[in-house]
């Protein structure tokens, strides 16, 4: 009589088990890099946004600025600043540089939200939607000299106008206009998520 004999089984050494296991961890540590990026790449992009968003009232901050100077830009040909030689804190207007730059540049009154003490300052919120954030707009016009008073050569920034090199029919002189100052204008814009962004223009 034959009796059937039942194979054994092999033991089991877990070499699959172990392989996929490792695999799982590669995996998982790839979702996690992968999610990293795209919360990297999410958050450049929002800062680049905010950043573009601050450039058009800082614009508006500047031309507020260059009305309050020039007459050419001043609604009615009055500007603000009647006299520049003074300082002028109700247009946050300074007839000397502060000489309070940080490295950036950056003068003591805009460095930080606490420092600011001038009363001028846009409020740049759209009113219509309450979800937006608010957004502030602060800038300082400082004047290129060292000393306030008049202006003129060893204590300002200054650089001769523009003017036509051509001359009259009857008379070769060209007329010798006046050297004129710089003015710097720094803008601080305020935005959602307690972005900054900051802006300088230099006019004359």
């Amino acid at each position: 009589m034959k009796t059937e004999r039942t194979p054994r089984i092999g033991r089991q050494r877990g070499v699959v088990l172990f392989i996929a296991l490792i695999v799982m961890v590669a995996m998982s540590l790839a979702a996690i890099a992968l999610i990293r990026s795209v919360d990297t790449t999410n958050i450049l992009i929002g800062n680049l946004a905010f950043r573009q968003a601050s450039i058009l009232p800082a614009n508006i901050a500047i031309e507020q600025a260059a009305a309050a100077l020039f007459a050419d830009a001043a609604i009615g040909g009055v500007p603000a600043i009647a006299d520049t030689t003074a300082d002028l804190p109700a247009e946050n207007y300074y007839a000397k540089w502060q000489n309070s730059d940080d490295a950036r540049g950056i003068p003591l009154q805009l460095q930080t939200k606490s420092a600011w003490t001038l009363p001028k300052q846009l409020d740049a919120t759209d009113n219509t939607n309450a979800s937006v954030a608010p957004t502030t707009v602060r800038y300082v016009i400082e004047r290129m000299c060292i000393d306030v008073g008049p202006a003129k050569a060893g204590i300002c920034d200054m650089m001769p106008p523009k003017q036509n090199p051509g001359t009259t029919v009857h008379d070769d002189s060209v007329a010798t206009l006046n050297p004129i100052p710089f003015y710097r204008v720094t803008v601080r814009v305020d935005g959602p998520q307690n972005t900054a962004s900051f802006l300088q223009a230099m006019l004359r």
